[in-house]
């Protein structure tokens, strides 16, 4: 993977969070969002302490609560959130400007072995360069879409990361559909999308029960699901609806039930 399409996309979603933050007026900062029990101010604190402890800016990472074997503690990311309290709004996307524009510039020379072992992660945790930029990818534009939803301000789509982040959640529909569900070898689920992000992919299980991802649609579909990429990535992270979902489907209403029921594949 070309490390500089997931930098490229951290970057741009990094720029829309902070000019769309810019814009919040002081009453949305206690705003709840659709990242269960967080408001606005604690998302920005929250991105504001993983991308500080990257950078070694502003007040840094949690000083305790650090990560578990290859994931992260609840107490580990609640930490850096709650360890931002006594600021003010402003002072935390002022923390978090600095360390966007310090990791721009680190980034600007790429790391030359995307395998390698990043130097410095959230928590130490253990992660390949390419896992690293990936998530900080992920996890930005996750929470541009969080402060979006409660701000109304939505959009962020048109750009490199909404198809990259929506592209690669796709990626983990046949781990949900054939470990998850358990899905009888012969299924096959169509996913359109649409909205942001336009994609139709299907997933089949196999003889062997491995899921399989392709491009297009399935002939002879068990199930067919279609619905808006942000109602996507709402179901995918595990997001709580502030407004109304439009999910339709035809087939299987009983596998697309359990589908939509164990979708969300983020802590």
């Amino acid at each position: 993977m070309d490390l500089s399409l997931y930098v490229d996309a951290w970057a741009e979603s990094a720029d829309r969070t902070l000019a769309l933050l810019d814009a919040v007026v002081d009453d949305a900062w206690e705003l709840p969002t659709g990242c269960p029990g967080w408001r606005v101010r604690d998302v920005v604190a929250h991105l504001a302490a993983l991308e500080s402890e990257l950078a070694g800016t502003g007040r840094g990472g949690p000083a305790q609560g650090r990560v578990d074997g290859g994931e992260f503690t609840s107490a580990y990311t609640e930490a850096g959130v709650r360890e931002r309290d006594d600021a003010t709004p402003r002072e935390v996307v002022d923390e978090l400007r600095e360390a966007v524009e310090v990791r721009k510039k680190a980034l600007a020379s790429l790391p030359d072995d995307p395998s390698a072992a990043a130097g410095v992660t959230p928590g130490g945790i253990g992660w390949s360069n390419e896992t690293l930029l990936r998530n900080r990818m992920v996890d930005m534009f996750v929470h541009e879409q969080d402060l979006r939803g409660a701000v109304g301000a939505p959009g962020g789509y048109d750009g490199r990361a909404g198809a990259l982040v929506v592209g690669s959640f796709l990626t983990a529909l046949p781990y949900v559909l054939a470990k998850r569900l358990k899905a009888e070898p012969g299924t096959e689920l169509d996913v359109e999308l649409t909205g942001g992000v336009r994609r139709s992919v299907w997933v089949e299980v196999g003889d062997g029960g491995r899921g399989r991802l392709h491009d297009g649609t399935s002939p002879q579909p068990t199930a067919r699901v279609s619905m808006a990429a942000e109602t996507f990535l709402m179901l995918v992270s595990g997001r709580e609806a502030l407004h109304p979902l439009s999910v339709t489907w035809t087939g299987d209403s009983s596998l697309v039930g359990d589908l939509l029921a164990e979708i969300a594949v983020t802590p």
